[in-house]
């Protein structure tokens, strides 16, 4: 069933990277159910804004929250509802997507015939199937975005947040990476965090501009 009352909400969250560079200039945000775009130029602190929501770094001052969850206080809450595709990711090398996925499963406490049926599902999804046994260093780079929102799919996250994940890819994989996206977004808080604005015009129903650490402008 939809839970149409999931809520990701951020209060003056700031942040000021030594030097004095304020990466995070009082953000204020309600993002609900589906597909919201934070779209501006590199450098306007989209992947700052990414990492603090999923907590690989404290604002300076601010709250976030998601549902009932003080992101602040309680990390390790937020991160077993979160799925996280970094804007670069790795993984070991020659190891195949099928070994990896398994492993990070069972990092999630997926054990056993739920884990063979989950990890099935997602590379079927992904359309990874057919490449489950090569290793992923021999991906091309659509097959390896694939396989990062493989990974950050893992455990039903309600939260996903997406860093520049169409950057580099060619058409028809940018249009296959936006169907998967899609799809999630029905019934998931989706971030989608990108430069590119086709992105944001195909897939998202609330777009967010952001420019200098500030929010510019929120719309549908």
């Amino acid at each position: 069933m939809l839970n149409s009352n999931l809520s990701l909400n951020l209060q003056g969250v700031s942040k000021t990277y030594p030097g004095g560079v304020q990466a995070l200039q009082d953000i204020n945000l309600q993002i609900g159910r589906g597909m919201f775009g934070l779209l501006g130029p590199n450098g306007a602190g989209k992947s700052t804004l990414m990492r603090t929501i999923a907590t690989l770094q404290q604002p300076d001052s601010g709250a976030i929250t998601f549902n009932n969850i003080d992101v602040l206080r309680d990390p390790s809450a937020l991160r077993r509802v979160l799925g996280y595709l970094p804007q670069e990711f790795g993984a070991y090398p020659r190891t195949s997507a099928l070994t990896m996925l398994k492993h990070l499963a069972a990092l999630k406490g997926i054990h056993g015939p739920q884990q063979q049926t989950v990890v099935e599902s997602l590379l079927h999804k992904t359309n990874l199937w057919e490449a489950r046994d090569k290793s992923i260093d021999k991906f091309s780079g659509g097959m390896k975005q694939r396989y990062g929102i493989a990974q950050a799919l893992l455990g039903n996250p309600s939260l996903l947040i997406v860093d520049e994940p169409t950057a580099g890819l060619d058409p028809a994989e940018r249009r296959r990476f936006q169907n998967i996206l899609a799809e999630v977004g029905e019934e998931t808080v989706v971030i989608l965090s990108t430069h590119i604005v086709d992105d944001v015009k195909e897939l998202c129903s609330q777009v967010g501009i952001m420019g200098r650490g500030r929010i510019l402008n929120v719309g549908q």
